[in-house]
Protein backbone atom coordinates (compact mmCIF):
# COMPACT_ATOMS: atom_id res chain seq x y z
CA UNK A 1 0.00 0.00 0.00
CA UNK A 2 3.08 2.56 1.05
CA UNK A 3 6.00 1.98 -1.40
CA UNK A 4 8.43 3.79 1.52
CA UNK A 5 9.85 3.21 3.55
CA UNK A 6 11.14 -0.02 1.73
CA UNK A 7 13.78 -2.39 3.95
CA UNK A 8 16.85 -3.10 2.15
CA UNK A 9 18.63 -4.72 4.64
CA UNK A 10 17.67 -5.07 8.60
CA UNK A 11 17.07 -1.61 9.81
CA UNK A 12 18.38 0.01 6.85
CA UNK A 13 15.35 1.59 4.53
CA UNK A 14 15.16 3.60 1.42
CA UNK A 15 13.12 6.74 0.82
CA UNK A 16 12.65 9.85 -1.15
CA UNK A 17 12.89 13.05 0.57
CA UNK A 18 8.89 14.51 0.27
CA UNK A 19 9.84 18.13 1.36
CA UNK A 20 9.86 20.17 4.98
CA UNK A 21 7.36 21.20 7.22
CA UNK A 22 7.40 23.92 10.45
CA UNK A 23 5.59 20.84 12.00
CA UNK A 24 8.66 18.20 12.13
CA UNK A 25 11.89 19.82 14.92
CA UNK A 26 14.90 20.41 13.43
CA UNK A 27 16.01 17.19 15.14
CA UNK A 28 13.42 15.04 13.63
CA UNK A 29 12.56 13.41 10.64
CA UNK A 30 8.56 12.57 10.00
CA UNK A 31 7.17 9.47 8.14
CA UNK A 32 3.88 8.72 7.52
CA UNK A 33 2.50 6.94 11.03
CA UNK A 34 0.49 4.24 8.76
CA UNK A 35 4.04 3.73 6.11
CA UNK A 36 6.20 3.31 9.90
CA UNK A 37 4.10 0.58 10.92
CA UNK A 38 3.28 -1.23 7.98
CA UNK A 39 6.76 -1.32 6.39
CA UNK A 40 9.02 -0.94 9.40
CA UNK A 41 10.30 -1.80 12.91
CA UNK A 42 10.96 1.84 13.54
CA UNK A 43 8.97 3.15 16.32
CA UNK A 44 7.61 6.37 16.16
CA UNK A 45 8.80 9.28 18.95
CA UNK A 46 11.54 6.37 20.74
CA UNK A 47 13.74 5.36 17.40
CA UNK A 48 16.70 7.25 16.23
CA UNK A 49 18.06 7.48 12.65
CA UNK A 50 20.33 8.98 10.37
CA UNK A 51 19.97 10.05 7.06
CA UNK A 52 22.43 9.63 4.02
CA UNK A 53 21.67 10.75 0.40
CA UNK A 54 22.92 8.45 -2.41
CA UNK A 55 25.71 10.38 -4.45
CA UNK A 56 27.19 12.77 -2.06
CA UNK A 57 30.04 13.29 0.35
CA UNK A 58 29.00 12.31 3.73
CA UNK A 59 30.64 12.71 6.93
CA UNK A 60 32.19 10.11 8.79
CA UNK A 61 28.83 8.06 10.22
CA UNK A 62 29.67 8.55 13.85
CA UNK A 63 29.73 12.72 13.02
CA UNK A 64 26.64 12.66 11.58
CA UNK A 65 23.39 13.87 13.48
CA UNK A 66 21.11 11.86 14.57
CA UNK A 67 17.15 12.12 14.02
CA UNK A 68 14.26 11.31 16.10
CA UNK A 69 11.34 9.77 13.94
CA UNK A 70 8.13 11.25 14.54
CA UNK A 71 4.64 9.57 13.06
CA UNK A 72 2.81 12.41 11.00
CA UNK A 73 -1.27 11.24 10.97
CA UNK A 74 -3.12 12.28 8.23
CA UNK A 75 -5.32 15.23 9.91
CA UNK A 76 -1.80 16.84 10.21
CA UNK A 77 -0.48 19.36 6.90
CA UNK A 78 2.85 17.91 7.14
CA UNK A 79 0.85 14.53 5.46
CA UNK A 80 0.69 15.26 1.83
CA UNK A 81 4.33 15.58 2.16
CA UNK A 82 4.86 11.77 3.07
CA UNK A 83 1.28 10.38 1.91
CA UNK A 84 3.44 7.34 0.14
CA UNK A 85 6.19 7.28 3.20
CA UNK A 86 8.35 9.85 2.32
CA UNK A 87 10.88 11.34 4.73
CA UNK A 88 10.02 14.95 5.97
CA UNK A 89 12.40 17.10 7.54
CA UNK A 90 12.12 20.30 9.71
CA UNK A 91 12.23 23.61 7.45
CA UNK A 92 15.56 24.88 9.24
CA UNK A 93 17.09 22.10 6.56
CA UNK A 94 15.82 23.95 3.43
CA UNK A 95 18.26 25.84 2.77
CA UNK A 96 20.93 22.88 2.60
CA UNK A 97 18.52 20.37 1.40
CA UNK A 98 15.65 22.16 -0.65
CA UNK A 99 17.20 21.05 -3.99
CA UNK A 100 16.79 17.41 -2.73
CA UNK A 101 13.66 16.82 -2.75
CA UNK A 102 11.93 13.88 -3.98
CA UNK A 103 16.11 12.21 -3.92
CA UNK A 104 16.53 8.86 -2.59
CA UNK A 105 17.52 8.94 0.63
CA UNK A 106 18.99 5.65 3.13
CA UNK A 107 17.09 5.96 6.79
CA UNK A 108 19.98 3.87 8.92
CA UNK A 109 18.67 2.05 12.24
CA UNK A 110 20.99 0.02 13.16
CA UNK A 111 22.45 2.30 15.99
CA UNK A 112 19.33 2.47 17.49
CA UNK A 113 18.32 -1.25 17.47
CA UNK A 114 21.97 -2.70 17.73
CA UNK A 115 23.55 -0.88 19.87
CA UNK A 116 20.97 1.57 21.84
CA UNK A 117 23.18 3.85 23.61
CA UNK A 118 25.14 1.26 25.27
CA UNK A 119 28.42 2.03 24.03
CA UNK A 120 30.91 -0.01 26.02
CA UNK A 121 31.31 -3.02 23.85
CA UNK A 122 32.53 -0.54 21.12
CA UNK A 123 34.64 1.26 23.51
CA UNK A 124 36.13 -2.20 24.64
CA UNK A 125 37.01 -3.02 21.03
CA UNK A 126 38.61 0.20 20.22
CA UNK A 127 40.45 0.07 23.30
CA UNK A 128 41.63 -2.94 22.36
CA UNK A 129 42.56 -1.63 18.64
CA UNK A 130 44.43 0.63 20.24
CA UNK A 131 46.41 -1.85 22.03
CA UNK A 132 47.14 -4.18 19.30
CA UNK A 133 48.16 -1.15 17.08
CA UNK A 134 50.41 -0.25 20.10
CA UNK A 135 52.35 -3.30 20.43
CA UNK A 136 52.73 -3.86 17.10
CA UNK A 137 54.37 -0.41 16.81
CA UNK A 138 56.42 -1.01 19.79
CA UNK A 139 57.95 -4.51 18.09
CA UNK A 140 58.65 -2.92 15.23
CA UNK A 141 60.93 -0.21 16.73
CA UNK A 142 62.52 -3.30 18.44
CA UNK A 143 63.74 -5.11 15.53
Amino acid sequence: MYPYPREVVADLYVSKLGGFSEEIGEREVGINDKALEMNTSLIAEESRIKLRFFGSREKPYFLKKSFRVVGISHGSSAYRLSRMGEVVLGREHRDVLGERVGEAVMINAVESFRIDGDYSSMKKAVQSMREWIWKSESLGRRN
